[in-house]
């Protein structure tokens, strides 16, 4: 007989003790990730580092890494942790030691070995139905970024392409291959 594990609140989510590996709340459920390898996290810095200064020099709003939680859903109870995200200036009015109860206004997931396609969608369209205005999905291992701006507005972009903040972040521009270290 298999028992059902008991959905978790955002609170409950919220005090779980730090067990080393990355946690996200699904839809009431703990979902745990390997901590991600070098690559992974190498782009996630320089690409919110690039980001960071940006947002920064044009006082937009901030730039947040992947330790911060966004309150996706109250219900089912949603939690996802982006690794680079951007909330604007004019939304940070909430409690900044506590999960942020909204979704970011760009959130950027980097694929890494772990992760399965229908992982990466979930993650995704949970964005995307939460209201986040712009989700790019940096691929590594094809060296390719794909932007969702709506689930019908897809752009695949590949090579010399240029990443552009439009329209959460109007002005940004970054050629794909300083995502990808060159």
């Amino acid at each position: 007989m298999q028992t059902e594990t008991p959905l978790l609140t955002i609170e409950e989510f919220e005090r779980l003790p730090d067990d080393g590996m990355r946690m996200e709340l699904v839809r009431g459920q703990v979902v745990r990730e390997p901590p991600a390898g070098f690559e992974h996290g190498a782009i996630g810095i320089d690409l919110g580092a690039m980001l960071r200064q940006f947002v920064k020099k044009q006082a937009l709003g901030k730039v947040v890494g992947a330790d911060t939680g966004f309150v996706l859903f109250d219900e089912p109870p949603t939690v996802r942790a982006p690794d680079v995200a951007f909330v604007a200036l004019d939304r940070l009015t909430f409690d900044p030691r506590r999960f942020v109860p909204f979704a970011p206004d760009l959130a950027v997931e980097i694929v890494s070995p772990s992760n399965t396609v229908s992982e990466i969608h979930g993650k995704v369209m949970d964005y995307l139905d939460a209201g986040t205005r712009a989700v790019w999905v940096v691929d590594p291992g094809s060296r390719s970024v794909t932007v969702y701006r709506a689930r019908d507005h897809v752009q695949w972009l590949t090579g010399d392409d240029d990443l552009e903040g439009e329209p959460v972040l109007p002005g940004f521009r970054l050629r794909l291959s300083e995502v990808f270290g060159g």
